[in-house]
């Protein structure tokens, strides 16, 4: 009975399970931005310009908006969800709307402190 019980305690002890907890906190489409999330925005800029530059894009943005940030706490890192509108010029068309997800921080063995998950980018139908 000792030995199928220390069997059991060692088996159970190899098999120990996590749950993986994220949280998501997502943001108004159309409310007016917070000063932590302009901060954090302007705090990202060259890492957007960067990201836009390393896929083609090779624009400056305006009307950044962060979408949602999810936490995961297994990997211990934020998902960002933000988008952009790019533009050539002096706010000149074509407006291109930029849609990306950063992880912070990202793996060491890319760039160090983030990681791009997405990346897309679109041009609207109709340009107003």
């Amino acid at each position: 009975m000792r030995t199928l019980f220390l069997l059991l305690l060692l088996f159970t002890s190899f098999h120990t399970v996590t749950a993986a907890t994220t949280i998501t906190e997502s943001l108004p489409p159309n409310a007016k931005p917070t000063l932590t999330e302009s901060a954090f925005l302007r705090f990202l800029g060259p890492t957007i310009l960067e990201i836009m530059e390393k896929h083609g894009d090779n624009q400056l943005y305006m009307d950044e908006k962060i979408e949602s940030i999810t936490f995961n706490e297994q990997e211990d890192s934020y998902d960002v969800t933000l988008h952009v509108i790019g533009f050539e010029g002096a706010h000149n068309q074509p407006y291109n709307f930029i849609r990306m997800v950063i992880r912070i921080p990202g793996r060491e063995n890319n760039t160090g402190y983030y990681d791009v998950i997405f990346y897309k980018n679109h041009l609207p139908d109709k340009v107003k």
